[in-house]
């Protein structure tokens, strides 16, 4: 029978009623978080939104689909309103670090205490909480209208979503904050609120999942699903990526293929009738450049339905 699949909505992406957007892109590595995520950003900016792309994700190829360096620090795309970034550890372990130590040094101008504490400062996990204190910088910056996140492969970002609570439990079991910590900590209290605030809101963030039409990744997705609902932030969209085109039903070779990306669209469907899920067509050529993330968006984003899926 005729089925039709709803694009990636407008209303999803764009900020409303005044509020900035943190969009953020999850899912298996491999299914096309990168480009999603690209092309949502350009359309965005293409809509007059003052957007940043930030990707947390070391394997990501952002520069490449842009012919641009993507560094730690904001960079305008062209003559465009869109800025590109990635958070990169070891850049934001080296400025972690260099602003502990200096705290340190100014709070109490030991130079041994200085040089312990830089010694305990080595280790992966400073640089997991240099990531993510960058992380939370970008979340809760007031700088621009749409924040897009391009993620790591989905256990490294429900670790990085998660941790906002879990610093914000181990602050609240403090019994007493030090006279030396009291500031800092209360500080760092607020801030965690503020984080979980924005993440449990859904006018001012959306949690999208990318996956291909196959079981191993659709599974993943919906543990993630699963993980994000328990902390009540709720999954807004799943954009079903490399989506046979309906010619391809013809065809000895894709149409069996096809059927199957059919029958999998349909169980995500029954199974997460609360969120809206849309198509991202397999295009003719790999998404690189300006030009053909444009066309992709047309392809992907907007109000109207896709139509012409056949299931037999």
């Amino acid at each position: 029978m005729l089925l039709s699949y709803d694009k990636l909505p407008v209303a999803l992406i764009a900020p409303q009623k005044g509020r900035q957007r943190r969009i953020f892109f999850a899912g298996k590595g491999g299914v096309g978080k990168t480009t999603v995520a690209s092309t949502t950003a350009m359309f965005l900016a293409e809509q007059g939104y003052h957007t940043l792309l930030v990707t947390t994700d070391p394997a990501a190829h952002t520069g490449q689909l842009f012919g641009m360096p993507v560094t730690s620090t904001p960079t305008r795309f062209s003559e465009s309103t869109l800025w590109l970034a990635r958070i990169d550890p070891k850049a934001a372990f080296d400025t972690y670090k260099q602003q502990v130590l200096h705290s340190v040094k100014e709070q109490f101008g030991d130079e041994q205490t200085v040089l312990r504490v830089g010694e305990e400062l080595n280790s992966p996990c400073t640089e997991e909480v240099a990531v993510f204190q960058e992380f939370l910088d970008y979340l809760l910056q007031k700088e621009f209208d749409v924040t897009v996140f391009d993620t790591a492969p989905t256990g490294h970002t429900i670790r990085l979503l998660q941790l906002s609570f879990d610093y914000e439990a181990d602050l609240e079991r403090k019994e007493a904050f030090t006279a030396e910590t009291a500031a800092l900590d209360e500080a760092q209290l607020a801030r965690m609120r503020a984080a979980i605030a924005t993440l449990q809101n859904p006018e001012e963030t959306g949690i999208m999942f990318v996956t291909l039409a196959e079981t191993t990744p659709i599974a993943e997705m919906e543990r993630a699903i699963a993980d994000l609902n328990r902390t009540d932030v709720p999954t807004q969209a799943i954009i079903v990526n490399q989506v046979l085109p309906p010619e391809a039903q013809s065809s000895r070779l894709f149409g069996k293929r096809l059927l199957q990306q059919q029958k999998q669209i349909t169980q995500l469907r029954l199974r997460h009738q609360g969120v809206a899920l849309a198509i991202a067509p397999l295009q003719d050529e790999e998404v690189i450049g300006p030009q053909l993330l444009r066309e992709f968006g047309m392809n992907m984003i907007g109000d109207e339905k896709i139509e012409g899926y056949v299931q037999r």
